[in-house]
């Protein structure tokens, strides 16, 4: 939603295209002597991408504010905000036009018309936000990239009036194809590579309660232990880059002793149990797209093999 009273002076949409959202502020580097990437995501699905101008009296940060509370009362996540040199050095080339939202660097058609005061704002006064809210039908992410006009006579516009980049992706779920791993194909994977990588373990976003499908993967997990009585095993939680490597160890951990819990009610030995998390540090694909990123959410059985933990 825009701010009440903005007007759209320019739009697009795709039916199937990516969007990158920052999730972090700037970090500056002195080992480099420059500022680091930017942490960030790439999602793919429907997209739609407007140009606002706000009423003149609203600077960006009462702009910054009305989306961000919009945001949360319409049930999304905020994944990362920032202002001023938190996203903006352009010192340093370093912008979120053309590292995140690849905004281009000439002034010729309607589109690039559009994007020039947003590659050359005040970086005092620009602010970003990214966010998300998950869905059964799929996730919907947006991003807002705001800036005070410093340049009247790109656009004919006053400087310091707020303009509004609004970018809005929709996702789709994908349709669940993956069959149910048996206790017997368990056993022969961990006999065979010591290792097997489950995705029939669901988690609710951003936590670590199990979601209720996941029970038959468990019920196999139980069998299979029940039907070793030797076997001693790592769970594993692995998680994609959505997040920072810290938060995502956490989340990682908490789910695979979410795991550990369930089949512990299930009458298994938590002696036999060792929960594991490690982030994102050991991925199967990239993740630098939407199919990469759900490989890499996983849970892992790892055979301990006489292995201890101490």
């Amino acid at each position: 939603k825009r701010v009440t009273g903005s007007e759209i002076f320019f739009s697009q949409s795709a039916d199937y295209d990516e969007l990158k959202l920052a999730l972090g502020k700037i970090e500056w580097s002195g080992a480099e002597g420059k500022v680091k990437p930017y942490q960030s995501v790439t999602v793919e699905g429907k997209r739609l991408t407007n140009y606002y101008r706000v009423p003149a009296g609203i600077g960006v940060l009462e702009a910054m504010r009305n989306y961000e509370q919009e945001l949360k009362e319409k049930g999304y996540e905020i994944l990362f905000s920032g202002r001023g040199e938190e996203v903006e050095t352009v010192s340093y080339n370093n912008q979120i036009s053309n590292e995140i939202l690849n905004m281009k660097g000439t002034y010729g058609t309607p589109e690039e018309k559009a994007q020039w005061p947003f590659q050359h704002p005040d970086e005092a006064k620009a602010a970003y936000l990214s966010a998300k809210r998950a869905g059964e039908s799929g996730d919907v992410f947006v991003s807002v990239y705001l800036v005070a006009n410093a340049h009247d006579k790109w656009l004919d516009l006053p400087v310091d009036l707020t303009l509004v980049r609004f970018d809005v992706c929709e996702t789709k779920a994908r349709e669940q194809r993956m069959e149910l791993v048996k206790s017997e194909t368990m056993a022969n994977e961990i006999a065979l590579n010591g290792r097997i990588a489950l995705y029939g373990i669901q988690f609710d976003f951003n936590s670590a309660a199990i979601k209720p499908e996941s029970e038959a993967t468990l019920g196999e997990i139980a069998k299979l232990l029940q039907e070793k009585p030797d076997l001693k095993i790592l769970v594993v939680g692995h998680t994609d880059t959505v997040g920072s490597f810290e938060y995502n160890r956490g989340l990682s951990q908490q789910r695979a002793e979410s795991v550990v819990a369930n089949l512990s009610a299930k009458g298994i030995s938590r002696t036999r149990l060792f929960p594991v998390g490690v982030s994102f540090a050991s991925p199967v694909a990239t993740n630098a797209t939407e199919d990469g990123r759900a490989k890499n959410r996983r849970v892992e059985l790892v055979d301990m093999a006489g292995g201890k933990v101490e």
